[in-house]
């Protein structure tokens, strides 16, 4: 299961131009196979014979190349989750909502029925980054 992740890891890096490094591609299938957004506390844990400024310039990397997003970000953690096809190196493209359940502590990307839609006078918006806390329909 781990190879399927690795692979999917590798031409992941390879649609975007970079280096397939160890690094990435283990931050990409950690990310991967979590399901949902995975905190940076469980990343260095799994990766913790890999050196702190090596795992937070992998991260930017992924991060810049639209990869992945940083879903939810609180005192506690910062929790990032994998781009959709949307996601360029331009721009991050997210149509969904960051949920963080105060129970078991999971972040997930959530999309609602309706999009969410917010305008102010005198402001074009291009993008907005929405972020809910409560209880998950399984903890409910």
């Amino acid at each position: 299961m781990l190879k399927k992740h690795h692979e999917y890891a590798k031409g992941l890096l390879k649609e975007r131009n970079l280096k397939a490094t160890t690094t990435r591609i283990q931050v990409i299938s950690l990310i991967s196979a979590y399901k949902t957004a995975m905190p940076l506390s469980k990343i260095q844990q799994s990766l913790a014979n890999t050196d702190r400024v090596t795992l937070y310039r992998t991260l930017n990397a992924l991060l810049e190349k639209g990869l992945i997003h940083k879903a939810f970000s609180s005192g506690e953690d910062t929790y990032y989750a994998l781009c959709s096809d949307s996601c360029s190196t331009h721009a991050h493209q997210h149509d969904h909502i960051h949920f963080k359940c105060k129970v078991c502590q999971m972040v997930t990307c959530e999309y609602p029925e309706e999009k969410v839609v917010v305008s102010f006078p005198g402001f074009k918006v291009d993008s907005l980054n929405v972020s809910a806390v409560g209880v998950c329909g399984r903890c409910a």
